[in-house]
């Protein structure tokens, strides 16, 4: 099927219109409605080709790829040309085979019309393995991409994937046109593991499409999409943990052993299953896994470019490189960004702090005594022991009690503050307890602490652009979530901060918690911390017991923002105080 450009002629659609086809009109017209915004690539960005990969609601396999063009009146467009077939047929590596230079032309999808033969699939398999054995021999060219991305789906086997490409050269990164190589790399090293069906954009302008995995040449603020989302840049982790080194193992066997069947013998074999674990247990088994198979020595991850084989020919002529504006400086959801760094080897454990990583619970004496030794060190070796990974929840409470002591906080210098902030976002506030020995906690009690630990950690760096990436996804999280802990972490952070100061935000940031808001219907239940117990007090006579409950605040705010003229007067409100502020920082 070919869609082009046909205008919404009033009805609703995209107004792509499926201009050629071997199918039946009306079958055509549905695959069109399915698809929908992925026959578009639009935005500022340069156009190029592109290749998606995605399911339709009866479970066939849709291969589109993407050109840039031109509509009747010489606007900017997209034209597409869609194989749709039974998964047996376009299987997963035949997929990412033909999405490594595509098929056909764009001058034959811009001209064809009408009723259209059947492709043959043997046209296909020539083409596909043809490819696949250049494609193996340029695996090593995108190692470093492999690593960092298989350390997200071990740590997380449900997240989406986006990777930021760019025209910036990096070691073992992928320009735009090797994105199906890593696709293939990963596939070759997960197989059936994660147990999810691999569906992929090779380029798109955003990354809020309900695919495995994406390639974007900028992030854009605004992230939606369905589940959760990794961001995945090519800055090597600062601080490597352990799904580093095992990604780094795990690529290894796979360079190794290219031609292999999909799905290394340590996942699928050893591991069978695991994607469902939680990842604390996932962590242990999968270490157990590495030891016996003699795959636990800590590796390097690269540091320079790898040895290049000669390139393969495309099979088509590339489209013109696309002149991306890079992306600003910010800190990415995952889990290496911050200073570069080669070596995923951690310092040795400071001496005396061996019980912090044993998972037991301690009793009162014991824990103040570890509480006094932790008293007597210094951030750095603090910061370090909250780094190792693997800290049972008593042991991560105790550091970040010492860590956000007031005297510590009010002396501590520059750097480590901004190594505090990136650590603590890195890990979310520590919302959600891991390590070993993890039980269910209160979540009241873990937004209590991800509050203390935003107010001294992240508020003083919040207009650092560092850090503008994690805060609008921490933010943007807490303002949707509907459980009462949320709105007491909005309430002692934003609202009324425990120290009495409110944070200095950027307005991208206000701007992005009133838009949250304002969109929600109904209205969120704050559960505030009890106050302290008023003395009892009789109601005035006449009043009955059935009476209504003064409203609350919280209740009031609710009210306000069901109400539409409210809403808008206070969206004027805020943008005109703005903007006043933003005068006024400016004289």
């Amino acid at each position: 099927m070919v869609f082009r450009w046909d205008g919404n002629q009033g009805r609703q659609g995209t107004g792509m219109k499926a201009v050629a086809h071997s199918c039946s009109s009306e079958r055509a017209e549905e695959l069109g409605r399915e698809l929908g915004p992925l026959l578009w690539v639009s935005g500022a960005r340069a156009p190029r080709q592109s290749i998606v990969r995605t399911l339709s609601r009866s479970g066939e396999v849709m291969l589109v790829q993407r050109w840039p063009t031109t509509d009747r009146g010489g606007r900017p467009s997209t034209v597409s040309h869609v194989l749709v077939g039974e998964p047996q047929i376009l299987k997963t590596r035949r997929s990412l085979a033909l999405a490594h230079g595509g098929w056909g032309r764009r001058e034959s999808a811009e001209q064809a019309t009408g009723q259209q033969p059947m492709v043959e699939c043997a046209e296909l398999d020539a083409l596909a393995w043809e490819r696949l054995p250049q494609m193996r021999e340029l695996l090593p060219t995108v190692q470093h991409a492999l690593i960092l991305v298989t350390a997200e789906w071990l740590r997380d086997p449900t997240q989406r994937v986006s990777l930021l490409t760019s025209e910036e050269e990096l070691p073992g990164w992928p320009d735009q046109d090797a994105v199906p190589l890593v696709y293939l790399g990963l596939f070759m090293l997960f197989g059936p593991w994660l147990g999810q069906e691999w569906t992929f954009a090779t380029y798109d302008t955003v990354d809020t499409h309900p695919l495995r995995l994406m390639s974007v040449p900028r992030w854009e603020p605004d992230t939606g999409g369905p589940g959760p989302l990794a961001r995945v840049m090519g800055r090597p982790p600062a601080h490597p943990l352990f799904e580093h080194r095992a990604a780094a193992r795990l690529v290894d066997h796979l360079l190794e052993h290219p031609e292999a069947r999909p799905g290394v013998p340590q996942l699928v074999d050893g591991l069978g299953g695991g994607a469902a674990l939680d990842w604390p247990r996932r962590r242990a088994l999968l270490k157990d896994v590495l030891d016996a198979d003699g795959l636990a020595a800590p590796p390097r991850l690269p540091d320079r470019a790898p040895t290049t084989p000669s390139q393969a020919p495309q099979p088509n002529p590339a489209p013109p490189a696309p002149t991306p504006t890079p992306a600003p400086p910010s800190v990415s959801t995952a889990p290496f960004a911050g200073h570069p760094a080669a070596e995923t080897e951690l310092p040795a454990r400071h001496e005396g702090l061996e019980d912090l990583h044993v998972p037991h619970r301690r009793n009162a004496v014991q824990r103040s005594r570890l509480a006094d030794r932790l008293r007597t060190l210094p951030d750095d070796v603090l910061l370090h022991e909250l780094r190792s990974g693997g800290l049972p929840p008593e042991s991560v409470d105790l550091l970040l009690n010492e860590l956000g002591d007031s005297v510590r906080v009010r002396q501590r210098g520059t750097a480590m503050r901004h190594a505090l902030c990136a650590e603590v976002l890195r890990n979310g506030l520590y919302l959600t307890p891991n390590g070993p020995g993890a039980e269910p906690a209160s979540r009241m009690a873990l937004a209590g602490r991800a509050a203390d630990l935003f107010t001294w950690a992240v508020a003083p760096l919040a207009r650092d652009e560092r850090y503008l990436r994690d805060l609008q996804e921490l933010l943007h999280r807490m303002c949707l979530d509907r459980h009462p802990s949320a709105g007491n972490w909005l309430q002692e952070t934003i609202l009324a901060p425990r120290n009495g100061r409110a944070p200095d935000l950027p307005p991208v940031l206000w701007q992005q918690i009133l838009r949250d808001m304002i969109g929600q219907s109904p209205a969120r239940s704050v559960a505030s911390h009890a106050p302290p117990a008023a003395p009892a007090h009789t109601a005035p006579p006449g009043r009955s017991a059935l009476a209504p409950i003064p409203r609350t605040s919280a209740s009031r705010l609710s009210e306000l923002t069901r109400n539409p003229g409210c809403v808008v007067g206070t969206c004027v409100g805020v943008i005109v105080l703005l903007l006043l502020a933003l005068v006024l920082v400016s004289m």
